[in-house]
């Protein structure tokens, strides 16, 4: 392993241990320092990116400032809860756009009102787990896009349909 690599595993690992119970962060930590015994005596556990010392854009100050801020400490619960209640309007929002968009005449056994039907019932009976559900299905619809921009050879593009009719 370069010393590059070294560094940021330990860095990574350091940071998980901070969010860590005590038992996982006492396996965080002999982990931690195996890898820093490991390497070779720089006096630094710093990469050589982050040795480097030019100056940085805005853009990249912010960014360092933030990196900082989230490894201070773990997540405050004023923002936590932000964030949760955040996903659960925006779950029950897709939810609703999802059921009035639904078909008008569809039959009682049509997949996609089958569809709607169970995550309205999901979302009146259990928020958490519809937006449980919704972040899951959202990664799961970003792997399957991911998937099949790999599969198309460079070069080649699907042709993007668009609403006009050719005359």
């Amino acid at each position: 392993m370069s010393d590059s690599v070294r560094a940021h595993y330990a860095q990574a690992l350091q940071r998980r241990m901070q969010a860590a119970p005590a038992a996982v962060q006492r396996v965080l930590q002999d982990r931690v320092q195996r890898a820093m015994a490991d390497a070779p005596e720089t006096g630094e556990a710093q990469p050589p990116r982050a040795r480097q010392k030019k100056t940085l854009t805005p853009l990249g100050q912010l960014n360092q400032y933030m990196a900082t801020a989230t490894q201070a400490g773990p997540e405050l619960k004023s923002a936590q809860r932000f964030r949760e209640t955040w996903s659960r309007i925006c779950a029950e929002e897709d939810v609703t756009q999802a059921v009035e968009r639904g078909p008008e005449n569809a039959g009682p056994l049509n997949s996609h009102m089958l569809v709607l039907r169970t995550l309205g019932l999901m979302r009146d009976l259990s928020p958490d787990y519809l937006r449980r559900f919704m972040s899951h299905a959202d990664t799961l619809l970003w792997l399957e896009q991911a998937h099949g921009r790999l599969k198309e050879p460079a070069g080649k593009t699907k042709p993007v349909k668009t609403g006009r009719v050719k005359r």
